[in-house]
Formats: C-alpha cells, structure tokens, sequence
C-alpha cells in the first residue's frame, strides 16, 4: 500500500499519541487538509528511518521513475540530502573538492563529514554576471594533483546553466572520486525529452533533487538518488546518514506529497504539462525579442529558467520596476539581468502577465552594463570544523584584511557562500562587509 493510500484508509483508532492536535485543525481551519493526514509513526505506519511497508513501496517505485539504484525521501529540503550524501560518502580527514558555485549546504556537509576542502572555480559570464560551467578539462588538471575522494557541483546553476556532466564523470571515474550533484533546479529532466539529461543519466554518483523549486511540491520536499553504478556501495550507510540528520518525526503530509508529486510527473498528464509549459516559454520568448528583452541562452541550457534583461536598465533597476508597477516578484537578480523561474504551477495566464510587463519597461539609453563582478578564488586558512570551533573576537573592517573569517558572507537566493569560516578575507570581500566581522583569534 502507497503512502497516499494508506493516509486515505485513516485510522479509526483513538490515538493518544504525538502530534496531539487529534488529526484536527485547532488554530485554523484553513489548514484542515494539511491536520487530517499528519500522524506519527503509529501501530500500521511505516517509519522513515527504517522503511519496511508504504514508505518502502514509494521509495521502490520512485527509484524505478528515476532510473535509480535506491531513491530516499528527503523532509527538511535539498540541503538535509546533500549533507547525508556528504556524510556517508566523506571520512574525516578526507579530501574533496567542491565548485564554488554550490549552495551554502555543502559548507554544511564540510564541517559535518570533517572533510579537507580544495575549492573549484567554475566558468564565468562576464556579461551576464553569472557562474556558468564546469570545465572538464581544467577538473582533470586539478584531480591529477591530489586524492579526491569526492567531486561535489552544482548542474543546473539557477540560471539554467548544465555542466557536460557526462565528461566529468567518466573523468572522475578514472580518477576514483565520487561525483555527487547538486540537481535541485533539475527535477523535472527525468520527465521530458525538451529538457536535458538528468545528473544519474550521464553517470553521477549521486543526485539530489528539490522537488519544490520547479516540480510542484510543497516546500521541504526532496529526494536523494543513488546511481545505479555507483561503487562499494552500502544502504545501510546512507540510511544511518539520513537518521543522523532527518527529524525523528517526518512529516506524513510532506512524504505524501513526494510520492504524489513523482507520481504526477511521471504520468501523461504530467508529462504532457511540462512539455507544454516549455511550448508556451518559447512562444513568449520570440514575442519579447521584438521588444528588446535579452535571454540567456547556452548549449544544454535549461529553457524553463527565463534569465533575462533589457538594454539601458540594470538588473536591480528592472528588479524593482516589475515589483513596484506590476507587483511581479523575480527569483532573483544582480547588476545585469533578473531570473524568473517556470515550473509546474506556471500557467499561461502568469506568463501573459509577465510578457506584458516586461513590454511596458521604460529604459535609460545611456545606461551600460556592467561586467559581472566575481569573487577571488578563496584562500583557505582553516578547514570548516576546525573553523566552525574556534574562538573568535571581533575587529574592525579596516583591520580585517587577511584576518580569518569566523562567519559567513552568503547572498540569497542563490545561497552561494562569498566567504566562509576559515578563509582569509581579501580585499575584494571588504565591500560586502559591515562595520564589524567576527575574526578568529590567534
């Protein structure tokens, strides 16, 4: 039995168990729906940490969909998936290498696997101000250096960007060293020929995916998959990683609507939306052209992340022009350009409101773009657990330079970390720093 039919069947037991809200909503009736299916793991329920019955079943099929070795549901996020990954597959004192470009849960998994860490720097768009690619060849170079037991990146980037990760995983099978891929922007690719390979498709170790960025679920839903070909491989290990980290008490509605989520996308229905969301992107793409509105556009980029920007108005400008007149929200955005994500619950009528806006933009002809401004490549002091314990005092920014940063510089989204605990604050950093930073003592 699924999970979703076994909320369906309920209980007519008398439950004086944990939650104690009685399946009821106390507070709010407008979150009825959400009480009615939120039990523990009572007598006939199934248990996350240790799957036997629905939860099992669900996970099953879910890997069967992703063409997985196993499929893990994921409660608390993307981020809860990656460090498990990390945790499972990283020993303390090991070394591993990371794209800079990833997101601020890697930092995360560093201090909680006490990892070595040696940064990548991905390709760069000056243009458009933005992280693009891994570059395979310059990933060969930097693993020739050294005993990698892990290579984690970051494909698609927000923007859309893909790395050739079939390249860079045959590379870091010849080199040993597990690849694990942040696909959190990527969980429909599984279930459309318009949209790129999926990580696991082109040889990743392991993929996680975050179910609600584009695929439809509710917040916190996510999953982590495991290839099929990965090496030495122990389901215990990753389950035991999971428990570490994962709540005691997941949530039923969330778990529930993983599975129906996957469900839904793997089926004609939802197949059928995504490809014609895709259909309507195109559509409102060529029409804005005509207007003067910019895509971003790559070889293998993802057409359902609308990265875009309007000569003669900054990114920051246009940002706030659509928010203030129009009270349309972007993703996100920087000097250039802003991004407006797509997905399922992107209906024509939205997208209609947005090309008509974008229309009415009124620009400045004597403004240029700026080139992106990109971080240094980091100068690492003090490994993340080591950093992560260390007393701090504070000190002023002017006599901050070369000091060791104790805290964190992390714009959001995209939640990609400009400076972390333990790395050497440059003279690039000192403009993204308040009055006063907490530094290491010596």
């Amino acid at each position: 039995m699924s999970i979703i039919k076994l909320l369906n069947k309920k209980t007519k037991k008398a439950l004086f168990t944990t939650p104690s809200h009685n399946q009821t909503a106390i507070f709010s009736q407008k979150y009825m729906p959400f009480y009615e299916d939120d039990f523990s793991e009572i007598e006939g329920f199934d248990n996350l940490s240790n799957p036997k019955s629905s939860i099992m079943i669900a996970q099953g099929r879910a890997s069967e969909i992703f063409k997985a070795k196993q499929t893990f549901f994921i409660t608390q996020g993307a981020t809860s998936a990656m460090i498990a990954a990390m945790k499972t597959l990283i020993k303390p004192m090991d070394k591993v290498l990371v794209a800079r470009n990833c997101h601020k849960s890697v930092f995360s998994g560093l201090v909680i696997s006490a990892a070595l860490v040696d940064w990548f720097m991905p390709d760069e768009n000056n243009t458009w101000g933005i992280y693009t690619k891994i570059d395979p060849k310059k990933l060969e170079a930097t693993l020739k250096l050294d005993d990698y037991k892990v290579f984690i990146m970051t494909s698609p980037t927000y923007e859309g960007v893909n790395s050739d990760i079939k390249e860079i995983a045959k590379i870091c099978k010849k080199y040993k060293t597990y690849l694990i891929v942040d696909e959190s922007h990527g969980s429909l690719y599984n279930f459309s020929k318009n949209l790129p390979e999926t990580a696991l498709e082109q040889g990743a170790d392991v993929s996680v995916n975050s179910l609600h960025k584009t695929a439809g679920a509710l917040n916190q839903c996510a999953i982590l998959n495991i290839s099929k070909d990965i090496q030495n491989y122990d389901e215990e290990a990753f389950q035991n990683s999971i428990n570490l980290i994962h709540t005691s008490s997941p949530s039923y509605p969330l778990l529930a609507n993983i599975e129906a989520c996957i469900d839904y996308l793997n089926s004609k229905k939802g197949r059928n939306e995504i490809d014609s969301i895709i259909m309507e992107i195109e559509k409102f793409k060529k029409e804005l052209l005509r207007f003067g509105i910019e895509f971003f556009e790559d070889i293998n980029h993802d057409p359902m992340k609308l990265f875009l920007r309007k000569q003669g108005l900054s990114g920051f400008d246009l940002s706030d022009f659509m928010y203030d007149e129009y009270d349309i929200e972007d993703e996100l955005n920087n000097s250039i350009a802003c991004l407006y994500l797509t997905g399922i619950g992107t209906t024509k009528q939205k997208l209609e409101k947005l090309k008509q806006a974008l229309k009415k933009i009124k620009t400045n002809p004597s403004y240029e773009f700026t080139q992106g401004d990109f971080q240094p490549h980091p100068l690492v002091k003090m490994q993340p657990l080591e950093a992560f314990n260390k007393n701090y005092i504070y000190t002023n920014k002017e006599d901050s330079l070369l000091k060791i940063s104790s805290t964190t510089i992390i714009p959001y989204p995209p939640g990609i970390g400009i400076l972390y605990p333990g790395e050497a604050i440059q003279k690039w950093h000192l403009d993204y720093l308040n009055n006063n930073v907490k530094i290491i003592s010596n």
